[in-house]
């Protein structure tokens, strides 16, 4: 009877593996992440290269394996059209991150630097219909406040990321603040690192969505 479950378990997860899709541009990690499906989970995933090609191999009930550094930062991760299970996987998820791609609608978040043995029990649960992340992600998620961030920004920090979200360039900033160029820069940097952030398209979401008018 046991032998029978497994078998009827495996034959269902070689099912499930049907409808997995990969988004990698890195060949090593392409290849070894599709090694590793294989090999522990029984999976024959499809491969694609750029994001833009997501809708064209995507199928309904697809689980799909997203690479954080390919994705855009300014909308949903897929359609709300496409009934499919997106996963992002990447490195050192802040809590700010984790929130910002749960907005995003991901449904699994997966960090490198958790065991394969994390990946995979998260992965079946994902396949079950589930949410799930590694526990790294875990911890990043219960760190999570609501007044995470925001509050931790100076004055002129405030002032400073007001002016980016809203197009400036670090020098037109400074010269509308009266300062240099390096010192914005500077206090850019310390923005996004409160905010958990990496890059400029982050920041209107990380600001709320919109920030009060400059007069």
């Amino acid at each position: 009877m046991d032998a029978l479950a497994s078998k009827e378990n495996a034959m269902d997860l070689n099912s499930r593996a049907n409808s997995m899709v990969v988004l990698e541009e890195r060949a090593l990690i392409r290849s070894l992440l599709m090694d590793w499906l294989s090999r522990e989970l029984k999976c024959e995933a499809q491969y694609i290269f750029e994001y833009e090609k997501l809708n064209l191999v995507a199928n309904k009930g697809c689980v799909v394996l997203l690479s954080s550094r390919l994705l855009p930062f300014d909308k949903k991760i897929v359609s709300n059209k496409k009934n499919i299970t997106p996963v992002v996987y990447g490195d050192s998820f802040s809590p700010t991150t984790v929130l910002w791609w749960r907005e995003r609608g991901a449904h699994g978040l997966l960090d490198w630097q958790d065991s394969p043995g994390d990946w995979k029990e998260s992965l079946e649960r994902l396949f079950d219909g589930h949410t799930a992340e590694t526990p790294s992600v875990k911890e990043a998620l219960r760190k999570a406040r609501v007044d995470v961030g925001l509050q931790a920004l100076t004055r002129r920090e405030m002032e400073v990321a007001q002016l980016l979200v809203k197009g400036s360039s670090a020098k037109q900033v400074a010269k509308k603040l009266g300062t240099t160029e390096g010192t914005i820069k500077n206090q850019r940097k310390s923005v996004y690192r409160k905010l958990g952030i990496v890059r400029a398209t982050q920041l209107p979401w990380a600001m709320g969505n919109g920030v009060p008018a400059i007069d």
